[in-house]
């Protein structure tokens, strides 16, 4: 976390003295259409509607959004989730996706292993490593390196098919075409991904997979740095200033009721996304969760920064604020002494986290009263 702090005031110093920032540096972007302008010379973030990946990507790649085209080579890791997904390049890492419709075309080769889930997978590419799927629908033609395991419904080899390792599936339909090899056994049992103590039953994924939420899920909001988070409260407090102004209150007339709420959506919201997933047919709703979930920390933990500014403008003025907003030094100073605060080990995380709880609860009340108040002025 201190390492973070140090990233992210790295970061701030720059702009403060008008100096360039390095060239090398990752990116995060979103919008309703996003597209990679130029080469990417470390990470690349991005979420929207949709997201074309069509110049090269030095590190790893995290793209969320309806639909989902890497056309161009990803150096190190690429995780996405989208309603239609397809990666059409090659990925000098792992591939982690989930995607109602998931397609790896013959263009696509996978350096690492290949963790997939969704309705319809298609595999034409190659994987070096093993290949991992949780789907209704596996296609696989193309070669794969170590061992495949499929939970699937069905399950088809197609004709260019070469798998180095064994093949483990749960399906009911298996079809093989005469030309597909597999070196090793071939095995179908009742179940996978849930068995006892000896695997740690847990699903693959989640085996140096998809990182915990209190680590990837916080991080990515954050690693816009200092500036992006400064720049995005100045959005929150002047341009949704009343609905901003009105949720902060809420944290300061009924923080109870709002931090309740709060964590019980922290909770909520990725248990439904999973239980969603596991129903196959849900995948596409849990998408949308899982897409929302970061944007929905990141706001409450803003509100939550603005009920802190609010509290500093009071402290020192003497006055509580009579508007619904405070002045952009006192939200500045409330972000950067949340930030530094959140460095402080063990109490620091409690601290962003119960932020972001009261922040989002107060976000979801204040959003139920304007609600119920349109109903009552409803003819």
């Amino acid at each position: 976390m201190k390492t973070a702090l140090l990233l992210l005031l790295g970061l701030w110093l720059p702009g403060v003295f008008c100096q360039p920032l390095p060239i090398e540096r990752n990116e995060q972007v979103a919008g309703s259409s996003v597209r990679t302008e130029t080469a990417v010379k470390g990470d690349f973030t991005a979420m929207g509607a949709r997201v074309v990946v069509d110049q090269p990507v030095s590190g790893d790649a995290l793209l969320f959004g309806g639909t989902v085209d890497v056309r161009a080579p990803v150096g190190d890791d690429l995780r996405t989730a989208g309603g239609d997904v397809v990666v059409e390049s090659s990925v000098g890492g792992d591939v982690m996706a989930a995607a109602g419709n998931l397609k790896l075309t013959n263009g696509a080769q996978v350096a690492g292993r290949a963790e997939l889930a969704g309705g319809e997978v298609l595999v034409d590419g190659r994987v070096d490593g093993s290949l991992t799927v949780r789907a209704r629908r596996l296609v696989l033609n193309g070669p794969v390196g170590g061992n495949v395991e499929a939970s699937v419904e069905t399950l088809e080899l197609g004709p260019q098919a070469r798998v180095g390792g064994g093949l483990r599936h749960a399906s009911t339909t298996f079809t093989r075409d005469p030309a597909a090899s597999v070196s090793g056994p071939i095995e179908r049992v009742d179940r996978l991904f849930d068995r006892g103590p000896g695997r740690g039953g847990r699903h693959p994924m989640h085996d140096d997979g998809w990182p915990g939420m209190a680590g990837w899920w916080l991080l990515v909001p954050l690693s816009m740095g200092l500036l992006g988070v400064l720049a995005l409260a100045g959005v929150i407090l002047f341009v949704f200033s009343r609905f901003a102004g009105q949720a902060a209150r809420r944290i300061e007339t009924t923080p109870w009721h709002a931090l309740g709420v709060g964590a019980a959506l922290l909770v909520a919201l990725p248990v439904l996304a999973l239980l969603l997933f596991f129903t196959l047919l849900g995948i596409p709703l849990a998408l949308v969760v899982m897409a929302l979930y970061p944007p929905l920390l990141l706001l409450g933990w803003l509100i939550g920064a603005l009920f802190v500014a609010r509290w500093l403008a009071s402290s020192a003025s003497g006055n509580h604020p009579n508007g619904q907003s405070v002045p952009f030094g006192w939200m500045a100073l409330a972000v950067i002494a949340l930030l530094v605060a959140g460095a402080v080990p063990l109490l620091g995380p409690l601290l962003v986290t119960l932020t972001m709880a009261a922040g989002l609860g107060a976000c979801v009340l204040e959003w139920r009263h304007r609600l119920a108040g349109r109903a009552e002025g409803a003819p």
